[in-house]
């Protein structure tokens, strides 16, 4: 198993981007006095799951639906980043969410 150039150049630059996106957070959250975890915030961390299994079946019902019906085909290694930019989006989208109303 070879590694392609751009692979490993698209992996060095995901792990960059992950690591300054974590470095601007961390120091954001220092300048707040508010606590990085409490009740309130597994609260929201459990709404957010919970809503992001929904949308996950929900794709991985379109997904399946759309193969037997014939509709679109995809490959395994297609369909599993179809899936994992899903949960990742719905997410961050469900905590953004969650976290901006009063629970």
């Amino acid at each position: 198993m070879a590694i392609s150039l751009t692979g490993l150049l698209a992996f060095a630059t995901g792990i960059a981007i992950a690591s300054i996106i974590s470095m601007l957070r961390r120091k954001k959250t220092e300048k707040t006095d508010e606590p990085k975890y409490d009740e309130r915030t597994q609260k929201i961390g459990g709404k957010a799951a919970k809503a992001t299994i929904v949308v996950i079946m929900g794709v991985l019902a379109v997904i399946v639906w759309g193969d037997i019906l014939g509709v679109f085909k995809l490959e395994t290694s297609m369909a599993v980043s179809l899936v994992f930019f899903a949960l990742m989006i719905s997410m961050i989208g469900f905590l953004k969410y969650y976290n901006s109303k009063e629970v």
